[in-house]
């Protein structure tokens, strides 16, 4: 999902809008599963504090 709203891409200096990657929850699932729920704060990370990606460089925007 894109979002309208624009930010300064640290990594291409650019004023550029933004998206986040969406979460795939039956891989989370899995990895939690396979580590003995070693992989749930990943998860919950992922899920509630996803990172911003530049539209133009798609690398993460700090």
């Amino acid at each position: 999902m894109t979002n309208t709203e624009t930010v300064r891409c640290s990594r291409c200096g650019k004023d550029v809008t933004y998206h986040y990657h969406p979460v795939n929850h039956g891989k989370q699932l899995l990895l939690s599963v396979v580590t003995l729920g070693l992989w749930l704060p990943v998860w919950l990370c992922q899920a509630f504090c996803p990172t911003k990606l530049c539209d133009q460089c798609n690398g993460p925007i700090w």
